[in-house]
C-alpha cells in the first residue's frame, strides 16, 4: 500500500523540468551580496566618539581638581588672614586699655588734670573751669607686682655671718 501511495503522489506532481531539450543552455552571471562600506566607517566613528568623550571627561576632572586645589589654598590664606586680623585687633585693644594709655601719657610727660571743662559744640560755650595741670615734684616709681625669680631674690639677700666674724670687702 505504501508503494501505491508513493506512486500516486509522484504522478500527481508535475516535474519542474524544461520541456524542450536543447543542447545550449543560456548562462547568466549571478552577482553576490552587495558590499557593505558603512561597517568600517561606523566603527571608526564610534571609536572617535568614545575617545573624544574620554578626553573631555579627563579635562573636566582636571579642571575640577585644579579648582579644588585653588579653593584649599584660598581657605588656608583666609584662615591665616583671620588669625592675623584677630592678633592685630587684640593688640589694638590692649594698647587702648586705660592702663596702657595712662602709662603712655606718663612717658610723654603728661599729668592727670585736676579740673575739667567741656565745650558745647552747638553754641561754642565752655562749661566748667579748666585749670592747667601741675606735675608732681620728683618722679614716680612704678613697682612691678610680679614676684622676682628665686635666683634673683637669693642674690639680693645678704648672707648671714657670725656676729664676731670680720667681713672682707669684695675685691675685683
Amino acid at each position: 500500500m505504501s508503494q501505491m501511495t508513493s506512486a500516486a503522489r509522484v504522478g500527481a506532481r508535475p516535474l519542474n523540468r524544461p520541456t524542450t531539450t536543447t543542447t545550449s543552455t543560456r548562462l547568466r552571471v549571478v552577482t553576490g551580496a552587495p558590499p557593505r562600506h558603512g561597517g568600517a566607517a561606523f566603527g571608526i566613528f564610534c571609536a572617535i566618539l568614545l575617545a573624544s568623550g574620554l578626553i573631555g571627561l579627563l579635562l573636566l576632572n582636571t579642571a575640577l581638581a585644579q579648582g579644588s586645589f585653588t579653593l584649599h589654598d584660598l581657605r588656608v590664606t583666609s584662615d591665616q588672614l583671620t588669625d592675623t586680623e584677630n592678633a592685630l585687633a587684640q593688640s589694638l585693644q590692649s594698647s587702648q586699655s586705660p592702663a596702657n594709655l595712662a602709662a603712655s601719657a606718663a612717658r610723654m610727660g603728661m599729668v592727670p588734670a585736676q579740673s575739667v571743662a567741656f565745650l558745647r559744640l552747638s553754641d561754642g560755650k565752655v562749661i566748667g573751669v579748666a585749670k592747667p595741670a601741675k606735675a608732681p615734684p620728683g618722679f614716680a616709681v612704678i613697682r612691678n607686682k610680679t614676684p622676682a625669680p628665686a635666683a634673683v631674690q637669693a642674690r639680693a639677700k645678704p648672707a648671714k655671718h657670725a656676729p664676731n666674724a670680720p667681713t672682707k670687702p669684695a675685691t675685683r
